[in-house]
């Protein structure tokens, strides 16, 4: 059996939606960017500039881009939020475990060991709203849930997880010091 890493999970509640796999072909899952991102490329192109430039032309430049990368996450959600209305799936907030590795739903009602499943995760993180996609299997089933581990995944979305996973246990950590500091 192949080692695979193990992630913090926390414990939190949000929307999600699960598609179970049929057998035979799967269509795959949205790409993480739609298309490639113009943003980065026209970054690239400010790096060229080099020291010739005024510093205020490049400052003006990115900042103009760092507008265009939020627009290409718009519509990266729109597309996404497409797709899971074009397949009937609606994201509904449930209480889960969740890490780069996996999650644990707190129902265990219909699910099977060994099942497929696509996950779709709407994710509050780094200022901003991701809507990831997920390939996964059922591996173990019991009175108190179903555990979920994800299969190999691009990189970029392993790190909104883990970076969800962080910045909830931050604020979660701030809210006990402050009830606390309160007392």
């Amino acid at each position: 059996m192949e080692s695979r890493p193990t992630y913090f999970r926390v414990n939190t509640v949000l929307p999600i939606a699960i598609e179970r796999k049929q057998e035979g072909e799967h269509p795959p899952p949205p790409a993480l960017v739609v298309g490639h991102s113009l943003a980065a490329e026209a970054r690239d192109q400010v790096a060229t500039l080099g020291s010739r430039q005024p510093d205020q032309y490049r400052e003006a430049l990115n900042a103009v881009l760092d507008v265009v990368e939020t627009l290409e996450r718009q519509v990266e959600m729109l597309h996404r939020r497409m797709v899971l209305d074009f397949r009937k799936l609606d994201l509904v907030r449930r209480r889960l475990d969740l890490g780069g590795d996996g999650l644990r739903l707190f129902e265990a009602e219909g699910y099977a060991r060994g099942e497929q499943l696509r996950v779709h995760l709407l994710l509050p993180v780094r200022s901003g709203r991701n809507l990831v996609t997920v390939d996964a299997e059922v591996v173990s089933v019991d009175e108190n849930g179903v555990e979920v581990v994800f299969s190999e995944q691009e990189p970029e979305v392993i790190d909104l997880i883990v970076a969800f996973s962080f910045e909830h246990q931050r604020k979660e950590r701030r809210r006990e010091l402050d009830a606390s500091n309160a007392s």
